[in-house]
């Protein structure tokens, strides 16, 4: 038999080539992982103007998550809690209790609530169809206006003290209760402040400033 000349031995090297970038092409997509991610991030950035920030990455020590969100090490996003959004869960977010995760910023100093719901962020239910979507059933559902909490209770006080109301000004001062299972969480719109409530240590801890 006559041995293959070269011709044909350079195509089937060829073809034999070109059947395994695929694969080498899956193999090397595997293989990588969040720190190759972060590593090509970086090389794009470089061709960034000066003067332009980095992107947000809760993954580098410049950037930090708030209101004990944990840093998502696949986007280098925080997961937020629910009502708090953004990139750092800074965030206020508008929207009742039954839109979960599904809210949107807030966008100026007050949300444009739905039908059936109030408050700064628009979390306190006025009536109890409102409660519907959030039973098993679709229906039974309490709007609890009272100290009364079964698994997550909102509230709102509207603040009237003069001194307080003269200070602020053009700001409206309102005071939101949110209370989870045994531990009380405060809102103070007015200075952007959390405090939390714990019943052992029986005192305010600021959350965020």
């Amino acid at each position: 038999m006559r041995p293959p000349s070269l011709a044909s031995s350079f195509l089937y090297a060829s073809i034999l080539a070109s059947s395994s970038l695929p694969w080498l092409a899956s193999a090397f997509s595997n293989y990588s992982d969040s720190s190759l991610l972060l590593s090509s991030r970086v090389l794009l950035q470089d061709d960034r103007p000066k003067d332009c920030p980095p992107c947000f990455n809760c993954e580098l020590e410049a950037f930090q998550c708030h209101q004990f969100a944990t840093c998502n090490k696949y986007n280098g996003k925080c997961d937020c809690p629910a009502g708090f959004g953004g990139d750092d869960c800074t965030l206020p977010l508008c929207g009742s209790l039954p839109d979960g995760k599904e809210r949107a910023p807030r966008k100026g100093k007050y949300c444009n609530c739905t039908e059936g719901w109030e408050g700064v962020n628009c979390n306190v239910c006025k009536t109890d169809n409102v409660c519907n979507s959030m039973m098993p059933e679709g229906e039974g559902g309490v709007c609890y206006k009272d100290g009364v909490t079964q698994k997550e209770n909102y509230q709102m006080c509207a603040v009237t003290n003069r001194k307080i109301v003269d200070m602020l000004g053009d700001q409206k001062p309102e005071s939101g209760l949110t209370k989870l299972n045994r531990s009380t969480a405060i809102w103070t719109p007015a200075n952007g402040v959390w405090r939390v409530h714990t019943p052992r240590t029986r005192r305010l801890i600021p959350v965020r400033t």
